[in-house]
């Protein structure tokens, strides 16, 4: 690692190059990865940039704001281990103010730039300092306090390109629901979700919603060995469709006529979301299409019946 103390975004690029010319740095990077942290959290995020990057080789730009003592900028250059380079760039004070010009110019050229909120996100994400240097967005309304609140405030100003992690996590519980129609072949009268109150529950409610045209119950259910979305019955004409979460990595699946059998549904780690994420450099449409449908309907009078509180 290359400690510099009181620098700039010049000396970050010479100290670059001259990486590069000595053979310590890498090329090929296909996209500029802006992860903007606080100070007691970047570790994480940065390795699970960095394992995302293994797949998508990256320049990760870790922005570590509102850093104690005045107008700081520091930065770390971290000599590269693999096909990504990681530069970690602490601000504090007016410099912090204006992040975004420090990291302008640190930007690789005529390549896409992805900005990534891991545990923060603020309240304009498009219109913010860092969401200026880029249209592709990802942030985890999960990662919030009040993650229903925040999914309806950030679907009443979502724009194409925003992504949120809430929605990654369901892409499993989506696939099987959709084999499971499949299978069953019978018209969806109702459906029912469970879990606590968060932007998760919020979204697959909302997606089977858009998607089946039926009501769809929401009920609180929470399990301290097995957190997150408990539940989702689909009621056919033929009987009901059930998948329930049972432990970290298993549920069951449950069809009409059928025996309940086991089903793969592992929780899906921060590095997996990312990577999968970044290979939609335009975006999502469906969660385009979602959360127009969110800002439209707006809330439920029971949407905070088991709310996580701040």
């Amino acid at each position: 690692m290359i400690r510099l103390e009181n620098t700039d975004a010049r000396q970050i690029n010479e100290t670059l190059f001259r990486l590069r010319k000595e053979g310590q740095a890498t090329s090929g990077q296909v996209l500029t990865l802006v992860v903007d942290t606080l100070a007691d959290e970047y570790e994480d995020a940065m390795r699970e940039a960095q394992e995302a990057g293994r797949l998508h080789p990256s320049r990760i730009l870790l922005a570590i704001r509102g850093m104690p003592g005045g107008d700081v900028l520091n930065a770390v250059v971290h000599q590269a281990t693999t096909s990504t380079e990681v530069v970690a760039i602490e601000m504090g004070g007016e410099i912090d103010k204006h992040a975004e010009s420090v990291l302008l110019p640190l930007l690789l050229p005529e390549l896409p730039v992805v900005i990534w909120w891991p545990n923060r996100c603020p309240d304009q994400p498009t219109t913010c300092d860092f969401g200026r240097l880029s249209s592709r967005l990802i942030l985890d309304s999960m990662a919030l306090p009040q993650s229903l609140d925040r999914v309806h405030k950030l679907a009443a100003q979502h724009r194409p390109g925003t992504t949120d992690l809430s929605w990654t996590r369901l892409t499993k519980w989506r696939a099987l629901l959709l084999a499971s129609l499949d299978q069953v072949q019978s018209p969806v009268t109702s459906a029912a979700v469970a879990g606590p109150a968060t932007a998760s529950r919020e979204l697959i409610g909302a997606w089977l919603e858009t998607q089946l045209g039926v009501p769809v119950s929401y009920a609180f259910a929470h399990d301290e060995a097995n957190p997150g979305l408990h539940s989702v019955q689909l009621f056919t004409e033929a009987g009901e469709i059930r998948l329930e979460r049972v432990s970290p990595i298993d549920a069951v699946l449950a069809l009409p006529d059928q025996p309940v059998r086991p089903v793969a549904l592992a929780r899906r780690t921060i590095q997996d979301m990312l990577t999968e994420e970044l290979l939609r450099l335009t975006g999502d449409e469906a969660l385009d299409d979602l959360m127009d449908y969110l800002a439209r309907r707006g809330r439920r009078p029971d949407d905070d019946a088991g709310a996580p509180k701040s």
